[in-house]
């Protein structure tokens, strides 16, 4: 409780969106330069990601180690190349193979991820203020906080829910059927077919979120199913005898992705994303065998900061 009331007490001054993060101060979405190539380009952010990781990340990708990301000489060839991205035109970044979309934009979220929450360390510090210990702490931090790819501001929520979740809703946007709305025409040009199990990979930078790993278009169906594996093995919790299976928050906010509200459905999802041997599978198989209708809970979210220093 008294993270959760630091937090509520310090999102009352919260720390300022990062914002369109590639682009320089006296730049705007007009400013062009030589075009890049899409393929090119995606190789060169993967690459440059995978050097941050072995630099940064903890070895399990359970943390970030924040204080030496902004001096390590993989994040500033990283930075330096998603000003690149500008320049990129979205018909060829469309064009290419749907596993290399996938990859590309999961890669892109959490290493903006990363790069958010750098940049607020920064400006916490030249503003005398203690670091944020949550991205709850820092304002609109999913709806602000941006990269330019080809003169179009894609934020996270753009890439997870608009992109990557095939444009379905925003959890909040009550009602709604779809995240893109009409006039976002760029934008929908980038929509892929949805996939579930990129919600075990997208890291928004809290403890409860999954690993951060890096993905790569030749293995990313390996990459996809030792994901949700993981995290599965790691947040589900069946309790036979109390008819019960509690789940990671992350299943209730996207049940939707996973079948719900058909409980079964959902159920049936999970099931599938666990190993054959593992215990939880068995003891959930039975509960289903036997249309027991179990009760589903969800664990509380763990909103700290996956600082790998803490």
């Amino acid at each position: 409780m008294f993270f959760v009331r630091t937090v509520l007490r310090r999102c009352l001054s919260p720390a300022e969106t990062p914002g369109v993060l590639n682009r320089d101060a006296e730049e705007t979405s007009m400013s062009k330069s030589e075009p890049e190539d899409a393929a090119t380009l995606a190789k060169e952010l993967n690459s440059a990601i995978l050097n941050l990781e072995v630099e940064c990340f903890a070895d399990d990708g359970s943390g970030v180690d924040y204080a030496a990301v902004p001096g390590s000489d993989a994040f500033q060839t990283y930075t330096e190349r998603t000003k690149a991205l500008k320049n990129v035109s979205l018909d060829a970044l469309r064009a290419l193979s749907e596993d290399t979309q996938r990859c590309f934009w999961l890669n892109l979220y959490n290493a903006l991820t990363v790069h958010g929450i750098v940049t607020a360390f920064a400006e916490a510090a030249e503003k005398k203020r203690s670091p944020p210990l949550s991205v709850l702490e820092i304002k609109d931090f999913w709806k602000s906080t941006a990269y330019d790819v080809g003169g179009v501001e894609f934020s996270l929520d753009d890439m997870e829910h608009g992109i990557l979740r095939g444009n379905r809703p925003h959890p909040t946007q009550k009602g709604a059927t779809h995240y893109f709305q009409p006039s976002d025409t760029e934008k929908l040009k980038l929509v892929l077919e949805a996939e579930p199990r990129i919600h075990f990979c997208l890291v928004c930078g809290a403890q409860s979120c999954p690993p951060i790993r890096v993905f790569v278009e030749n293995n990313l169906e390996r990459g996809l199913v030792a994901a949700a594996r993981g995290f599965c093995q790691r947040e589900v919790e069946v309790d036979e005898s109390r008819n019960t299976v509690t789940l990671s928050k992350i299943f209730d906010w996207y049940g939707v992705d996973f079948g719900a509200p058909d409980t079964t459905k959902l159920l049936t999802s999970v099931l599938g994303y666990l190993p054959d041997k593992d215990a939880q599978r068995a003891k959930l198989q039975t509960l289903l065998d036997k249309h027991a209708s179990p009760k589903v809970k969800y664990r509380a979210y763990e909103w700290r900061l996956n600082n790998k220093n803490t």
